[in-house]
């Protein structure tokens, strides 16, 4: 699989730096600072918590997001877990009967598939490497990286994405059901925009330093968001008004403070010109409260 490192849309110029850097701050006063801050609420854990670590392997990187296609955080870390107790190994997965090892991730869904898939990866390792692993590729560079691992049945941008920003701490700006939906609903990218010329667009526009927390908060927040949420219904209790709508809100509401009439005071009849009356704009609020990852299966 190639993988496409053109701009899908050069003239859309959304988001621009100053979006994003406001984005993230208007997202991070009801969430907090993915980066910094690791807990959200009692209710789940945050991507951070959930998905990777910088110190887990590759391969064990590459699994999980694959587990995760098609399926919730919860139920893909519960499958993991399963498979990891009962295979310690990927040796032993690889060597297992597919129907033993779709027991233990029955929970994370078409378990046959991924399955399949993961012991196909396990095999051509094998195969090529002379073991099962792919810590060879903490040394190449981001497009080699994406080029290895989309090789692999099952292995998308998405997903290769994910290995690369939580596991590689490569600066890339993942783009699962949530992001893609609250980007198309912000006009960051164009209302036809596929999940694919989403993350092509934004992985070219996001400022490297905040693709981490955007994405971490618009995945959290994509689940807590009855604005953001799919069909208006979001995964976890709503926490109250969306920081984004907010934002754009205060966006306009400063846009007609600038445009007042006080820019016209003069008349052409000599008359006195009526009194100029300044518009007042209320300050936003993020801190009241807001609401809400499911990924696809990648060919």
């Amino acid at each position: 699989m190639t993988v496409a490192a053109s701009e899908p849309y050069p003239s859309h110029k959304k988001p621009s730096s100053e979006d994003c850097a406001e984005a993230v701050t208007a997202l991070a006063s009801m969430h907090g600072l993915p980066s910094v801050r690791h807990k959200v609420k009692e209710e789940s854990k945050t991507v951070l918590e959930e998905c990777h670590s910088t110190t887990e392997s590759v391969l064990d990187s590459l699994v999980k997001t694959i587990l995760s296609q098609n399926t919730t955080d919860v139920q893909s870390s519960k499958g993991f877990r399963a498979l990891k107790a009962v295979y310690p190994t990927w040796d032993a997965v690889r060597l297992a009967p597919a129907a033993a090892v779709e027991a233990p991730v029955k929970s994370c869904g078409l378990a046959e598939i991924k399955v399949a898939r993961i012991q196909s990866i396990l095999n051509t390792l094998m195969e090529e490497k002379g073991e099962c692993t792919l810590e060879y590729v903490r040394k190449m560079s981001e497009e080699e990286v994406k080029t290895e691992l989309c090789r692999f049945n099952g292995v998308g941008p998405k997903t290769a994405a994910c290995v690369l920003m939580f596991t590689l701490g490569r600066a890339e700006f993942p783009v699962d059901t949530h992001v893609w939906r609250i980007s198309k609903q912000q006009g960051w990218v164009p209302a036809a925009a596929t999940r694919e010329t989403t993350y092509e667009h934004m992985n070219k526009r996001v400022p490297d330093e905040l693709k981490y927390d955007l994405h971490c908060l618009l995945v959290e927040h994509g689940k807590r968001c009855l604005n953001c949420a799919k069909g208006g219904k979001p995964r976890f209790t709503p926490l109250g008004e969306c920081p984004l709508v907010a934002l754009a809100r205060a966006k306009k509401q400063k846009k007609r403070a600038a445009g007042s009439p006080a820019r016209s005071l003069a008349t052409t009849d000599g008359k006195k010109p009526a009194e100029v009356r300044a518009i007042k704009t209320e300050p936003v609020d993020f801190s009241s409260g807001g609401g809400g990852g499911e990924a696809e299966i990648e060919s």
